[in-house]
């Protein structure tokens, strides 16, 4: 049984490191390539972040003139069921 808890505590604080490298700054900012259903940019979620469904995506703003500017690109590493199993 000790062993058993020790491989969870080991897998959690793995979790907990892959995830201290996402791009949180990025939360709340507009996907490029990713609308509803009326042509609007849908925005970034704190699942989206660490979600690999995401990887690739970039995230756009706005500069202090107004004008959309590419902010990055999501990196997220962790499987969409992981990523929302490590959010609950």
């Amino acid at each position: 049984m000790r062993n058993k808890l020790l491989i969870s505590k080991m897998k959690h604080n793995a979790e907990l490191a892959q995830a201290a490298y996402g791009y949180y700054d990025l939360i709340g900012k507009k996907f490029r390539d990713r609308q509803d259903e009326q042509g609007n940019a849908l925005a970034i979620t704190l699942h989206d972040i660490l979600d690999s469904v995401y990887n690739g995506y970039i995230a756009m703003g706005k500069n202090r003139w107004g004008q959309d500017i590419e902010l990055g690109t999501l990196k997220g590493d962790f499987s969409p069921t992981q990523a929302k199993r490590f959010f609950e």
